[in-house]
Order: structure tokens, then sequence, then C-alpha cells
């Protein structure tokens, strides 16, 4: 028996704070900044210091993956400036066993103030109660203590270590798991 989802999304979310929106090609410029700084990439399998093309090339293949719906992205915004602050996005999304995988970055002038939290916390929501996703999982470098806050915050599970799954450059890293189920 298949259990396959027919995908509904919201284009747009907001919270209190936040503005998401649907990921565009020209979002690249604005995000560039945010995804070229060490801060972000030390602590995942971006590319370290993309150049502008890798950064376009990026969101572009964000775009691509809501239109061949295997996946969703929007740009984090603060509602009053509009200015980004991030993005988040479903990488991947396995309709069959209705799984999605979440992943988050955001500029470091703007970490410890909640937002990714509350970004991820309106993305969950809504993952599980419009688009029926059953299961959700993330996972952070070994070492990202703060990323790991942001999802324990968000209702994730540390669901265990995965030794040396991660290749960054050639370095092999441990990748630690978190779930989250729709009745968690």
């Amino acid at each position: 028996m298949c259990v396959c989802l027919e995908l509904r999304m919201a284009l747009d979310l907001t919270t209190r704070r936040l503005q998401l929106t649907q990921v565009r090609s020209e979002d690249w410029e604005e995000y560039y900044p945010i995804i070229s700084a060490p801060e972000t990439s030390a602590h995942s399998d971006l590319p370290r210091a993309p150049t502008e093309k890798r950064a376009r090339g990026f969101v572009d293949w964000m775009v691509r993956l809501s239109q061949q719906s295997k996946g969703f992205a929007w740009m984090v915004r603060d509602v009053e400036t509009r200015e980004l602050l991030g993005c988040i996005r479903l990488n991947s999304i396995d309709k069959r066993a209705s799984v999605a995988v979440i992943g988050y970055e955001f500029g470091k002038p703007f970490w410890g103030n909640g937002y990714a939290t509350e970004t991820l916390i309106v993305v969950t929501k809504h993952c599980h109660q419009v688009m029926n996703l059953y299961r959700l999982e993330a996972w952070t470098l070994a070492g990202n203590l703060a990323s790991g806050r942001v999802l324990t915050n968000a209702g994730f599970r540390y669901e265990g270590t995965q030794r040396r799954k991660m290749i960054i450059g050639r370095q092999r890293f441990d990748m630690r798991l978190f779930g989250r189920l729709a009745d968690d």
C-alpha cells in the first residue's frame, strides 16, 4: 500500500517578527553574504567561501527543488525592515515515506535572537499540519551546539551520532541526527 503524499504548502509564512517567502532566483545577491561568511560554512556542508556564481547556483537549485516538488525553500526576513536574516529549506522530501530533511542558515549578526528557532517552529508546524509530513529530520556537525539547541527548542529529538559520515573537503566529520514526528 502506497501512502503517497499530494503536497500542499503555503508559499509564504509569517510569525510576529518574521516573513518567510518562497526563494526566487534573484534572492542570490542578498543571500550571498550569508552563505559566503566563514562562520556559516564552518558548521555545514556548504562550500567554503563560495563564489558569486556558486551562490547563484545554490539559490537556483533551491528554486528547482520546489518546481520539481522535491523540496521547498523560504527566505526569512524581518517583518518590519524586510532585511534578509537567513534561509530555511526542505532539502529533500520523500513523499512515499512522508519524510523531509530540513536545512537552514542565518547570518551571524542575527544569531542568538531566536530567529532560527522561531523559523523552524513555524516551518515544522506547516510541514506537519498543512503538508502532512509525518517525520522531519535535520543534522548538525558534531560541535555545532547552537544549532542543536535550535532543533531541540523546536521540538526535535537528538537521535544519535553518525560517525564520520559527512565529508567536507578532504575531512570526515561526525553528524548528529535530530528527528521530529507529527505526533511528538
